[in-house]
């Protein structure tokens, strides 16, 4: 049951990037959208959990759903860089560039970036689902 709603979650926030990408691609804009997309995505699978169960996560459910969509998070931002890699020359040599940044700066990096997705699937799937179970028994 908990593949589904990771699955649809991997769906939807590599949706939501590729709009994006192509938004700010077509109008030249900055980036840095992915915690949107993240958003996005989060509520968007927690709000199908509530549809279809028509309750909030439980506890260990929540726990799964959050280091499934982790993963899930990871890997769809893995894939979007390789894709990146391949269509647009830019981005080569700013993947070049990042080599020289040294391997601590990395794993702060990286360790952090975990620590926001996790603090915002967590949001999705405990919060947002009961808000959204509440709204949902009000109709």
């Amino acid at each position: 049951m908990i593949k589904k709603y990771t699955f649809y979650f991997a769906l939807c926030y590599g949706a939501a990037m590729l709009i994006t990408g192509i938004i700010i691609s077509f109008f030249d804009l900055p980036g840095g959208t992915s915690v949107a997309c993240l958003v996005a995505a989060g509520f968007a699978a927690a709000m199908k959990f509530v549809q279809d169960q028509q309750r909030a996560p439980e506890a260990a459910e929540k726990k799964q759903l959050i280091w499934g969509c982790l993963i899930a998070s990871v890997a769809v931002s893995v894939l979007a860089s390789m894709v990146s890699l391949i269509i647009f020359a830019e981005t080569a040599d700013f993947f070049s560039m990042l080599s020289t940044v040294p391997l601590w700066i990395w794993a702060i990096a990286i360790l952090f970036t975990l620590l926001i997705h996790y603090f915002i699937l967590a949001l999705s799937f405990g919060w947002f689902a009961r808000w959204n179970q509440k709204n949902m028994l009000k109709k």
